[in-house]
């Protein structure tokens, strides 16, 4: 004879579930902001070639599927794969090519979020954050990169991160204080934002938000 679930379980079991469902969404969320908020703020598309030329676009979306390499399509019509630039936005996110990172992290072939091999910004200015998925056995990590100015891309430690705001006592103290509280997501976003914030109180016009990451001049060109 099965014995009967009590009714007070089943309520506490339903709870855990809406809660688990809830913070989920809300991870979604505060990503998905903290991509937008790291867009360059002058530009709503582009593409950067591998020779540092921009070329601007109206549209530009990410394409994946079975049987088709991922790649973009700008303006409905032109094919741009990942060996061909080094940097992308398009209304979702600024995105770099891994393949530019000066050390550490994993090989990604995954283009769920952005195109394989690339990287999205989750925080921008003098300390830049950014966020790669990747695959280990079944399940897909973040991977995470820390950038000084438009100096060298490294995979984040919190070692690298205490080196990069230590002059910063605010900032250091979060970051410190808060590693077992806040999701890692949110404590980089979050920290970057208060040393990029007194950086620039106390050297404003050091930094040009509408630079690209890893290039020097623009070039506008049509494609």
């Amino acid at each position: 004879m099965k014995t009967p679930i009590p009714f007070i379980l089943l309520i506490f079991t339903g709870m855990l579930f809406l809660g688990s469902c809830a913070n989920s969404r809300q991870v979604v969320a505060n990503r998905k902001t903290a991509l937008l908020e790291s867009k360059l703020p002058s530009y709503q598309c582009f593409v950067e070639l591998t020779d540092g030329s921009i070329i601007d676009f109206t549209t530009l979306e990410l394409v994946t599927g079975m049987y088709k390499s991922p790649h973009l399509l700008a303006d409905g019509k032109v094919k741009i794969y990942p060996n061909e630039i080094t940097s992308y936005q398009n209304k979702d996110h600024f995105a770099i090519s891994s393949a530019g990172f000066s050390y550490g992290g994993h090989k990604s072939n995954i283009a769920s979020e952005t195109l394989p091999g690339f990287a999205v910004r989750i925080a921008a200015g003098r300390l830049n954050v950014y966020i790669k998925k990747y695959k280990n056995d079944h399940t897909v990590i973040d991977e995470f990169f820390l950038q000084e100015g438009s100096g060298q891309v490294l995979a984040y430690t919190p070692e690298l991160m205490d080196a990069l705001i230590k002059n910063n006592p605010e900032a250091l103290d979060f970051f410190n204080n808060n590693r077992k509280q806040v999701r890692l997501t949110k404590q980089l976003k979050s920290t970057a934002r208060i040393f990029n914030d007194a950086y620039f109180e106390s050297n404003p016009g050091s930094f040009d938000p509408n630079s690209v990451a890893l290039s020097g001049k623009r070039k506008p060109k049509k494609w």
